[in-house]
């Protein structure tokens, strides 16, 4: 529902207005510093709460924000939090993996609506969890696979769907190839106490800082990096997978938990004109080079076309036998000597926003009723379930097949 509560300006801040969103994250790391960074570009949303165990973090967004006009209460604890703000409409939740599932359940059940950071948690148990948690609230839960929000990627979907740019699915590819990783470092001054580090389950600041590479709280890089990917897949085939096949291992790094690559093969059931066939689709992470990027690719009997979120990659590739269609003709009239036409961009491609804002701006127009989410937690669970697969897989050593209650709920 929209948010008409009306509300007066506290001491510092800008004169709020009736209709604001008034927010709280939990989690302000990196990448929480990021979104609310991307969140003060949006208009009518407020801060006024953060959360975080590490007072450095909690305290640098907290100042910037005051910065901004926006006051914050300072919490430690999400259970402290909610129990404490009364004036909260939304939360969003950019913490390790692990916790997402008990603190996303707890803002929904307080009665907020969530947007909550990918992956949703790193067991299959915790994503559904979540999901049935929005159900029984009736309460609005995004999970943050910006893919779903990005212009270019319904544009793309738009081309194999409709104009059929590929003709009919063969193969997909698929892969994220990232620079060389170090373990992240803090100021000593700021190191959090032992005793507080226990009790949220953190046997030293390193393992917090890199939760990512911990099998406690996370689901490696498949999860970590893979999975956005694999929705992409799951999203362009209107399919799930029915198995996988994986192999990887801690090839590079000695201090990580988690592989530091994996390669994996995906079996889906693809429908096309009325038939259906199986595609298979090949899938790789590398965490000690960024060479080659990151990109998906569907191949079809008549072309192929690759997509990114990395704007500049990506394009549209025609096999000699295909007729030039006519959107072909004016694709390659806006891109002349381009052999591959690049996938174009709706609307002026001077207004181009960061696609993590805009799948945010998609949450907010949803809280006030304006939008249907882009990615909730139904659709984004369908992806869990397929990346967390990779990692059942490797233990395996085998081809495993999915049941086709893993993606129910």
């Amino acid at each position: 529902a929209a948010v008409t509560v009306a509300r007066t300006a506290g001491a510092g801040e800008s004169p709020p207005k009736p209709d604001d969103i008034h927010l709280a994250i939990i989690g302000t790391g990196l990448h929480g510093r990021q979104l609310i960074n991307y969140i003060l570009k949006i208009p009518g949303v407020r801060f006024k709460a953060v959360c975080d165990i590490w007072p450095y973090a909690s305290r640098y967004s907290s100042r910037l924000l005051k910065a901004r006009g926006q006051d914050v209460s300072v919490y430690e604890d999400c259970g402290e939090m909610l129990a404490a703000a009364n004036d909260l409409d939304a939360a969003i939740v950019a913490t390790p993996d692990a916790f997402h599932a008990d603190q996303t359940v707890a803002c929904l059940k307080a009665g907020l609506h969530v947007f909550c950071e990918k992956e949703m948690h790193h067991t299959l148990e915790g994503a559904r969890r979540m999901v049935v948690a929005a159900r029984e609230t009736g309460k609005l839960l995004q999970i943050g696979r910006q893919h779903r929000s990005n212009p270019r990627y319904h544009v793309a979907l738009d081309y194999i769907d409709k104009k059929k740019a590929v003709g009919r699915i063969l193969h997909v590819y698929g892969q994220w190839h990232g620079h060389k990783r170090v373990p992240f470092q803090w100021p000593e001054k700021y190191k959090i106490d032992d005793a507080v580090l226990a009790k949220h389950g953190f046997e030293s600041m390193q393992e917090l800082r890199d939760w990512r590479w911990s099998k406690k709280f996370s689901g490696g890089p498949i999860t970590n990096l893979g999975s956005h990917q694999i929705d992409v897949f799951n999203w362009f085939l209107h399919a799930v997978p029915k198995a996988v096949t994986a192999s990887g291992g801690r090839d590079y790094y000695d201090f990580y938990d988690w592989y530091d690559n994996v390669s994996c093969v995906f079996e889906w059931d693809y429908a096309w004109e009325g038939k259906k066939s199986t595609v298979r689709g090949d899938y790789h992470i590398l965490t000690s080079t960024d060479d080659g990027g990151f990109f998906e690719q569907f191949t079809g009997d008549d072309g192929s076309l690759t997509i990114s979120e990395h704007e500049s990659r990506g394009g549209i590739h025609r096999e000699r036998h295909a007729p030039e269609a006519e959107w072909e003709k004016a694709l390659k009239a806006t891109t002349p000597g381009r052999d591959y036409p690049p996938i174009p961009y709706p609307g002026d491609p001077d207004q181009v926003k960061p696609v993590h804002q805009v799948h945010l701006e998609n949450f907010f127009d949803a809280v006030r009723g304006k939008a249907k989410l882009t990615c909730p937690a139904d659709v984004a669970y369908t992806a869990a379930a397929s990346a967390l697969k990779v990692n059942e897989a490797m233990e395996a050593g085998r081809r495993l097949e999915f049941k086709p209650q893993e993606f129910q709920v």
